[in-house]
């Protein structure tokens, strides 16, 4: 969801990256915004603002079979993720991952069996619990 509504088809849609020196959290310091995006199948996603040295990697064991797995920084010229397969994807930046910068991009319909599957990989630490809470939301809707 982005805005609390379901992500239209054939739209680029935007994640920023956000560093916040006032925050009280590292978890809230270092962030992508969303941190949830729910999106259709062929759905384009454009990752942005890679100041403070942010990068962007699909976490490998949270990429769905045949999904596109990639590695982002601001020396890439494009950053541009296009989903066609669907199911439910883990995203970190490799610095801040320690520090629970983690997001979630779901591309298709809902699938109990892909959030069973993606809570089966959950990564450990910071980024694990991260992506625990966003799953748990999503289990909630």
């Amino acid at each position: 969801m982005v805005g609390g509504a379901l992500a239209e088809e054939g739209k680029t849609y935007m994640v920023n990256q956000v560093t916040d020196a006032s925050a009280n959290t590292p978890s809230h310091m270092f962030r992508f915004e969303p941190d949830l995006l729910e999106v259709p199948l062929g759905a384009t996603v454009k990752f942005d603002n890679f100041d403070g040295n942010h990068t962007v990697i699909s976490i490998k064991k949270m990429t769905p079979e045949g999904g596109p797995k990639f590695k982002f920084s601001k020396m890439s010229p494009d950053r541009n993720v296009t989903f066609d397969t669907p199911g439910i994807y883990g995203v970190t930046c490799g610095i801040h991952g320690r520090f629970g910068m983690a997001m979630i991009i779901k591309v298709g319909e809902d699938n109990a069996e892909d959030l069973k599957s993606a809570r089966t990989v959950v990564p450990g630490g910071r980024m694990g619990t991260k992506i625990s809470q966003i799953l748990d939301r999503l289990e909630d809707k």
